[in-house]
């Protein structure tokens, strides 16, 4: 394993990449409209949902998460 990787970061990203793509999965927006209110291009959140979790920092996936909170939280 390369020196610089942090195994606790890597199971913290790990952590948030699944609650958020759960909490995209139970959404009733679209992906598109996701990513727009998360202000990330459609392909950032391809890449999410795919697995890509090197292509995500911790505070990004605490961003989208907090997006897809707020979704869930507001009245229909």
């Amino acid at each position: 394993m390369a020196p610089d990787l942090d195994v606790r970061e890597l199971e913290k990203r790990s952590r948030l990449m699944r609650i958020v793509t759960r909490r995209i999965a139970l959404s009733e927006l679209g992906n598109r409209e996701i990513a727009q209110r998360a202000g990330i291009p459609p392909q950032r959140l391809s890449d999410l949902l795919a697995g890509k979790i090197e292509h995500f920092s911790v505070e990004e996936l605490q961003s989208l998460r907090d997006t897809v909170e707020d979704d869930a939280s507001s009245p229909p």
